[in-house]
């Protein structure tokens, strides 16, 4: 598998936590803003359906992703979904928010959570937006294999592609996020300080999505990660949907035991 592992900035420990919940917060505001996510949901529940459970425990939540929007529609399709937010690097005002928010449908680990060694005590079907790609392959099966493990359900999905053509696209993101910045909530000095005035988020977040595109993982990728490690009695399910966005394809792994009531 060809597979240029580059490191993000905001994935390095020494990297602020002020900066990284920043650019957490303008990825939810894209992922939000234009409903990315949302074809993806009737994949979701059928997932669910199979595995009999209401609960999902997302896994590298940044500052909740695309939950705090689809819970919500969830609810008004007469879904009872309870979200439990999780990240390595807990955004612990957004989750605050978002819980709030929800009504406490939504609620959050404030400890830091592997995604590839979940407590065994947060059990529902898995879930990770926009963040597999930050995993070189051995970590990735790893995440996968220790879902296997636990019987869960787990479900990968990625707007981003690994294409020319949206790496291109992505050097036009400063300007993006410098005016899409007053209207992200809540506005705060150092919101502004560190991305109208002195420019690091906007500089580090288009650095990032540049390596985002190049090590997402394309769909051929993902069949094979899940042939190298041990799934048996599992479906795996991978390809594309379109998202709300024309020009944008989300790329989706969903993976469930074919008999989830031996579990």
């Amino acid at each position: 598998m060809k597979q240029y592992r580059l490191c993000e900035i905001a994935d390095n420990p020494w990297f602020p936590d002020t900066l990284r919940n920043l650019m957490t917060d303008i990825l939810g505001f894209i992922i939000v803003t234009y409903r990315i996510y949302e074809p993806v949901i009737p994949l979701i529940k059928e997932a669910m359906r199979q595995m009999k459970t209401t609960q999902v425990i997302d896994l590298c939540s940044g500052n909740s992703g695309p939950w705090s929007q689809m819970q919500a529609q969830l609810q008004e399709q007469q879904e009872s979904v309870s979200v439990t937010l999780t990240d390595k690097y807990p955004n612990l005002q957004a989750f605050e928010k978002i819980k709030e928010r929800s009504g406490g449908k939504i609620q959050y680990i404030p400890e830091a959570v592997d995604a590839a060694n979940v407590p065994a005590y947060l059990k529902g079907m898995r879930t990770i937006f926009s963040a597999f790609h930050h995993f070189e392959p051995d970590a990735a099966k790893t995440i996968l294999q220790n879902a296997v493990n636990s019987r869960s359900a787990i479900g990968i999905f990625e707007f981003s592609e690994k294409r020319l053509d949206k790496i291109f696209f992505a050097l036009l993101l400063p300007l993006f996020v410098f005016f899409v910045t007053p209207f992200i909530k809540p506005i705060t000095f150092k919101r502004i300080l560190w991305t109208n005035i002195i420019p690091i988020v906007p500089l580090v977040f288009t650095y990032d999505a540049i390596i985002s595109y190049a090590t997402t993982y394309s769909p051929e990728d993902l069949k094979k990660l899940v042939e190298g490690i041990d799934a048996q009695g599992y479906v795996w399910k991978i390809g594309q949907v379109p998202s709300k966005l024309r020009t944008v394809r989300i790329t989706y792994l969903i993976g469930f035991p074919k008999e989830p009531h031996n579990a």
